[in-house]
């Protein structure tokens, strides 16, 4: 589990799992927290309440993810469903853990101390350029955050290095109101290298929030993380044969205690 000083505080729990420490077996190795990847529904149980024990969190709050803007902002545990569709999460309850499920996506985690609000929200880069920062943020404000006193951490997501894109996915992001020259690197066949941590936290200097932290970890590179991107490039001749590319999924939580 990795954790950033920017949310170490005595009344918050947080952490950025690998995919090391569960139960589940390969291809899902080990720590997957998905019922979404055709791994067995018992171990991914046993996986999330190792991560649920981990942080002392009674409850745990997944949503449907969907690389959309769309925000929930949870006040009260009856009015959650886990079928609620989004790509960010806002509470201020106590004792519940709200969480993102990535393999290469950005799980972004943000908290206002001084007024105990705590959000997290999945960034790939549909989702960053249709504005879920700025909607997390603005959710957050929604139910008393101060934009001054927000901080937010980046997660494992994949790097500049490893982040291969098109022409038509470059031709969007080039007209985003954040885009600036050092988001992207031309290759000479054609394809780009897109920078998605960079572009995140020109999103939440767009959206005020300045005390910006970074874990700074390539979950393509780093082979303790669940890449969705190197399982797809490790499994050319799976795909050759019409076979669905399995990899399980990390889990980034943060909560109030």
């Amino acid at each position: 589990m990795i954790t950033h000083s920017f949310l170490s505080m005595q009344n918050v729990a947080h952490g950025f799992f690998s995919s090391k420490g569960g139960v589940s077996k390969k291809p899902f190795f080990s720590l997957n927290c998905s019922f979404d990847v055709q791994d067995e529904r018992k171990n991914v149980i046993q996986n999330l309440e190792k991560v649920k024990k981990k942080l002392r969190l009674k409850n745990l709050l997944k949503i449907n993810q969907i690389h959309s803007s769309k925000v929930k902002i949870i006040e009260n545990l009856k009015s959650f469903n886990s079928k609620i569709e989004g790509d960010g999460i806002v509470t201020n309850l106590k004792k519940v853990g709200i969480a993102i499920l990535t393999a290469d996506c950005c799980p972004i985690l943000l908290m206002d101390k001084k007024n105990e609000i705590i959000a997290a929200c999945h960034a790939g880069w549909r989702g960053a350029v249709s504005g879920i920062v700025e909607e997390t943020v603005k959710s957050m404000v929604d139910i008393g955050a101060n934009k001054k006193t927000i901080v937010a951490v980046i997660g494992p997501t994949i790097h500049k290095k490893s982040y291969e894109i098109g022409n038509d996915v470059f031709k969007i992001i080039r007209k985003t109101d954040v885009f600036k020259k050092e988001i992207i690197t031309e290759l000479n066949n054609g394809k780009y290298l897109f920078d998605l941590p960079l572009f995140i936290k020109q999103k939440l200097i767009l959206s005020d929030v300045r005390k910006i932290g970074d874990v700074n970890i390539d979950t393509y590179s780093n082979i303790s993380f669940f890449s969705h991107r190197r399982k797809f490039h490790e499994t050319s001749k799976l795909r050759e044969n019409n076979k669905k590319i399995l990899t399980g999924r990390q889990i980034s939580i943060i909560g109030l205690i």
